[in-house]
Formats: structure tokens, C-alpha cells, sequence
């Protein structure tokens, strides 16, 4: 077998997709460890406790052990853009035998010290898709690394069913090959073994609440209320408050050019690419007048549920839903 090539002074392992962002900072791990069959030489840092001069003073200090030794920092982005160049003016002169290695999810490619580590191939970048209509191909993958057979419409229902949070979707997959051993998965399976999320139902809500579709958002209403572990009322109560930051959403996003690329639609309202496809697709079937209308049911829905009336929550969570359909 040949032998891998050295480590480097430094990796840059990050990335929205975070379960690949953690499996390659194990494998960096598993790696070291395999040289001395030891983790005295690994050491570990959460960039929201440990300041930079720490992890550079733990590379400095001297140690009795043999092999190369491994800083690992996860949520590393979580340091300011001044202390990640001080990590770029320490690689200048890095500790001879030491490798830093930062985790996180938000390292822009303009930045100094990504920059700097793209050059030398130091860089492992692991993103999620950025339109909805790739996640269902990004889940089959998942699915196929995992032993389960995933057709293309069984891996949409899985979304639909369970949301599109990586790690979520990683547990669901793991019992669905657990459970078809191998066999192709069926909607039925997914259905039996996967249960949605509120998250995941809420979504399927303003979903059909941005395609103005009474009927469907009235049915998901009523399943979220049937769904159990958590009080009608509660549910209630956030379900109005995914509503409201959905209009709002959909609101700012009227006011964007029609010319504006998704990916810059979703940097400037600060959601997820997906997210803002799904806006822009929606937003051709709403009127300004129409949004006003629907902010101001809602704003009268929050102030009933805060004591403004004797109505209980999920009646009121019901009026505030049917004026927002009805909105024109």
C-alpha cells in the first residue's frame, strides 16, 4: 500500500453540509491517531471558548510525544475576521511538525486565510445544494453510501416528510436502511418509519400557503394540531410566528430586482438558497396590497394570543390563516 503523503500545517474543513464537514475532521483524527496509536498528540479547541492566542500557544509549547500533532478547532468560524489572520500570519512560520486544523461552516472563499490555504489544496469544502430541486439528489447519495436504495420521488417524499436539516436527514436514512435491508425504499417505508418534524410540517404550510392553496394549508393545519408532543396551544403559538417571518420574507422579497439571482437573494435576506428560490417562485402570485393584508391579519392574531382576546390560540392561529388565503 502506498503511503500517504505528510500532513500540512494547516487545514480548512468546512462547509454547510455539516455531517461531511465532521466526518473529515474525524478521518484527520482517525489518521494521526494511526501514527502512534495514541491521542496524546490530538488536541481539541471550540473556536467559541479558545482564543486564538491559545491554540497558537498549545503549537508552541514543546512535547515529549513522537508523530505529528494535531490542533483541531471546531466552530473556528466563530473567531472574528482579525484573529483568523492571525492564523494566516502564523502559516507564514508554521511549528514544524504541528497541523491546525479549523471546523466550522462559514468561511468565505474571499477571505485572507481561505484564500491562502486554497492555494496549497488545504481547503475541504463540503456544501450543500444550493437549489431545493438538487437536496433529493444530495439524499440519494447519502442513501447509497448508506445501503438504501432511494428512487427519485421517495427521496423528494423524505424531504418533504422530514425537512431538509442534514443531520435530520442522516438519522432518517439510517433507519430506512435498517428497516428495507436493502430492498428499494417506498413511500409507504417513509411513512412508517420516518416521522415529521414540526419543522418539517410548518414548512409544508407556508408552502401552500405561497401557492394560495386553502385546502392543502387547512389539512397540514389540522395535522400539525393531531401530530402530539407538544400542546395545541404551542403549536399554535409557532406556527403563527413561522408565518409571520414567512410573509415577512416574502414581503422583502418583493422588493428585490425580479433580475436578482437566488444565491443573491439569499445572502441579502440571510436565508438559505433553497429558500429564497422558493420565495421568488411564490412571490409572482402575491400583490403588495395583498402581503399588507396578511402581515396586518397576523399582527392582530399575535396581539389575541398575548391576552387581546378570549379566543383560544388555535382558533385564532385558523382566522388569522384563512384571512391570510383570502387576502387580495
Amino acid at each position: 500500500m502506498d503511503e500517504l503523503p505528510d500532513l500540512k500545517p494547516a487545514y480548512l474543513i468546512c462547509g454547510t453540509d455539516q455531517p461531511k464537514v465532521r466526518r473529515g475532521a474525524a478521518r484527520l483524527r482517525k489518521r494521526v491517531f494511526e501514527q502512534t496509536s495514541s491521542d496524546l498528540n490530538i488536541s481539541l479547541f471550540d473556536g467559541r471558548a479558545s482564543t486564538v492566542a491559545d491554540v497558537l500557544q498549545a503549537a508552541d509549547t514543546a512535547t515529549f510525544t513522537l508523530g505529528t500533532r494535531l490542533l483541531l478547532v471546531t466552530a473556528a468560524d466563530a473567531w472574528k475576521a482579525a484573529d483568523r489572520d492571525r492564523v494566516a500570519d502564523y502559516l507564514s512560520d508554521p511549528v514544524p511538525g504541528v497541523c491546525l486544523a479549523l471546523v466550522g461552516e462559514t468561511f468565505r472563499k474571499t477571505e485572507r486565510l481561505t484564500k491562502l490555504l486554497e492555494k496549497s489544496g488545504q481547503v475541504l469544502r463540503y456544501d450543500l445544494p444550493k437549489r431545493q430541486s438538487d437536496v433529493a439528489d444530495w439524499v440519494r447519495g447519502r442513501a447509497q453510501a448508506r445501503g438504501a436504495r432511494l428512487g427519485a420521488a421517495e427521496a423528494r417524499h423524505l424531504v418533504a416528510q422530514v425537512g431538509a436539516d442534514p443531520d435530520l436527514l442522516e438519522n432518517e436514512l439510517a433507519k430506512l436502511a435498517a428497516y428495507t435491508l436493502g430492498r428499494p425504499v417506498t413511500s409507504d417505508d417513509i411513512d412508517e418509519v420516518c416521522s415529521p418534524t414540526l419543522d418539517a410540517r410548518i414548512y409544508e404550510l407556508t408552502d401552500a400557503v405561497g401557492r394560495r392553496n386553502a385546502p392543502a394549508a387547512f389539512r397540514v393545519l389540522e395535522g400539525l394540531y393531531a401530530s402530539g408532543g407538544k400542546s395545541s396551544g404551542e403549536v399554535a403559538r409557532s406556527t403563527l410566528y413561522s408565518l409571520v417571518r414567512y410573509v415577512g420574507q416574502l414581503s422583502s422579497a418583493m422588493d428585490l430586482p425580479h433580475e436578482m439571482p437566488a444565491a443573491e437573494v439569499a445572502a441579502t435576506l440571510g436565508i438559505k438558497p433553497f429558500t429564497a428560490q422558493k420565495l421568488l417562485e411564490q412571490r409572482a402570485r402575491f400583490e403588495r396590497r395583498t402581503l399588507e393584508r396578511a402581515l396586518a391579519a397576523l399582527a392582530d392574531a399575535q396581539a389575541a394570543m398575548v391576552g387581546g382576546s378570549e379566543l383560544d390560540p388555535e382558533f385564532t392561529l385558523e382566522l388569522a390563516l384563512g384571512q391570510v388565503l383570502a387576502a387580495r
